[in-house]
């Protein structure tokens, strides 16, 4: 075995360059800083079993919806009023509790906006391989940037305005949110009372055809007209069928707009179907939740305009270095700055600038929208108005004095017709079902004209106080 030939020579010492101390602990010292100062990154796995079997009974059992819940008045029967049912919507809504939750990511920016840049460690290290200075020379620099041009405060005031437009944008959100639950309530109970009605309807026409069986079977009415009365019946119960339906279905998606699941314990108010709510006069065109968001999109548009200006000047760099060189220390100071000759930051600019436009224009013609729809709703609600008296007034009364003879007379012993006596139920179930259409169609009307006018008195209450606890 041969033995390997070492390829220093006999005699000779190994030694190790040596560097100047002062560059090495202040790299160390601020390496160590970094290091420290750095985020470290925690997995948070996603357990979206545990949280379905929680969303049964996991708002109903939080301590603000037990709060708000208690409002209700002692005589009606715990029912959550439609008041009570905006606030909880405004809560747990999936839409709004999400936009809040999106909030947080323009406050992030707004809070960590116009930071510094970090600074920049650089080594220069060189040996000389010939003459009698040979040995190895270590110059330390650490890289600055001073933001002179003042794009950082510009920074500092978009991420603001960005920020600005999130809090507006769950406001109008909040706004169309009552709107929504409203009219999912109205819904509801207008189901609700259809279902009842045809209820009531088919009790009455149950006892009907008892009596029609019993006259049948006396030979006092012929057997196809009381198959009349047997047919109606067995058309009434697949109709309340589908009506139970519909009311189970719709508070649902009540219960949806709450937030709340479809097993949630909770009871509502038929009455607010006929009850008419007091209606805004709309005379502020400009204060609606939707021109303010869009009026702030165009101050965002705005800033963000000025930080690309900002940042077409040149911030002035510089870095102070330290070493030494044939034996002597030395101290370096570099200066840089971007001339802005070609360049020059023109592609955001004009990208900004046309973005303001777009918002300038978006903003003309949410207002133009807004009024044009209070228009078309102002004439929607008084045809609606006008087709709810007709039918409360006039058609229901008619129909009431049209049975009431009916009756009257049969308990005279006068001779009634069948067909007359099937006709005046119908009429009367289906008045009493179109005074809930008109009812409904009103009330909606009535709810989509609010949400028009916009609210009158703004709200205490911010939308960082919905906030839910950060898990």
């Amino acid at each position: 075995m041969q033995r390997t030939q070492s390829r220093w020579p006999r005699g000779s010492r190994l030694t190790m360059p040596t560097f100047p101390r002062a560059p090495l602990t202040i790299t160390m010292v601020v390496g160590c800083h970094a290091l420290f100062a750095c985020q470290t990154y925690e997995r948070r796995p996603l357990d979206l079993a545990a949280h379905r079997d929680a969303f049964v009974v996991r708002e109903t059992q939080s301590e603000a919806v037990r709060e708000m819940l208690s409002r209700a008045p002692a005589d009606s029967q715990s029912r959550v009023s439609l008041e009570v049912a905006e606030e909880l919507a405004l809560l747990l809504h999936p839409q709004l509790r999400l936009a809040r939750w999106r909030a947080g990511v323009a406050q992030a920016t707004r809070d960590n906006a116009g930071l510094w840049a970090d600074p920049s460690l650089g080594f220069d290290l060189t040996k000389i391989l010939e003459g009698p200075s040979a040995g190895w020379e270590l110059l330390g620099s650490v890289g600055l940037t001073l933001p002179v041009s003042g794009r950082l405060s510009r920074a500092k005031d978009a991420a603001q305005a960005l920020l600005e437009v999130e809090s507006l944008r769950i406001a109008a959100l909040e706004w169309e949110t009552r709107a929504t639950t409203r009219r999912a309530y109205i819904v509801w109970a207008a189901a609700h009372a259809r279902s009842e009605e045809m209820r009531i309807y088919a009790e009455r026409l149950a006892r009907i055809v008892e009596l029609v069986a019993m006259l049948e079977s006396r030979g006092e009415i012929a057997r196809i007209e009381a198959r009349l009365f047997r047919m109606e019946a067995i058309a009434t119960q697949a109709a309340l069928i589908d009506l139970d339906a519909r009311r189970t279905q719709s508070r649902t998606a009540l219960l949806r707009e709450l937030g709340l699941s479809p097993a949630a314990p909770l009871a509502f108010d038929p009455a607010v179907l006929l009850q008419s709510t007091q209606r805004s006069s709309c005379e502020d065109g400009t204060s609606h939740p939707r021109i303010a968001l869009a009026a702030a999109e165009y101050e965002a548009a705005e800033r963000a305009l000025a930080l690309e200006i900002e940042r077409q000047f040149p911030d002035l760099q510089i870095g102070p270095g330290y070493g030494e060189q044939d034996g002597d220390r030395q101290f370096v100071l570099g200066l840089g700055i971007t001339l802005p000759l070609w360049n020059a930051n023109r592609q955001a600019i004009g990208e900004r600038a046309a973005e303001r436009e777009v918002a300038r224009v978006a903003a003309e013609i949410a207002v133009e929208s807004l009024v044009i729809e209070r228009a078309v709703q102002q004439t929607d609600l008084a045809a609606l108005q006008a087709q709810y008296d007709l039918q409360m007034h006039e058609v229901i009364p008619m129909v009431d004095a049209q049975s009431a003879d009916v009756r009257r007379l049969a308990e005279l012993g006068g001779e009634v017709n069948a067909l007359i006596l099937l006709d005046s139920l119908k009429r009367g179930r289906d008045a009493q079902l179109g005074l809930v259409d008109a009812a409904e169609s009103l009330r909606q009307a009535e709810i989509r004209w609010d949400a028009l006018c916009g609210p009158t008195v703004a709200s205490s209450e911010t939308s960082a106080q919905k906030l839910e606890t950060t898990p």
